[in-house]
């Protein structure tokens, strides 16, 4: 099962999150507290990365996916 990029990004930018830079490669984005997270610039990114990304931003999986589905 993959996700899409551009969700993924959507929905850390309605918990607070920006983009910071985006390089050739990754993006990366910082959220209010501090806390930054690095996205690769894939389309598709596979479920591993994208519960890496909803840990790394301290959000319940679960939920982040229903999010993103």
């Amino acid at each position: 099962m993959s996700f899409s990029q551009r969700k993924v990004m959507k929905a850390l930018r309605s918990r607070g999150f920006e983009v910071v830079r985006e390089g050739g490669r990754h993006t990366v984005m910082r959220g209010l507290d501090g806390v930054q997270i690095v996205i690769p610039r894939h389309r598709e990114l596979n479920r591993f990365t994208v519960r890496g990304i909803a840990e790394d931003a301290d959000v319940d999986w679960d939920e982040f996916r229903k999010d993103i589905a």
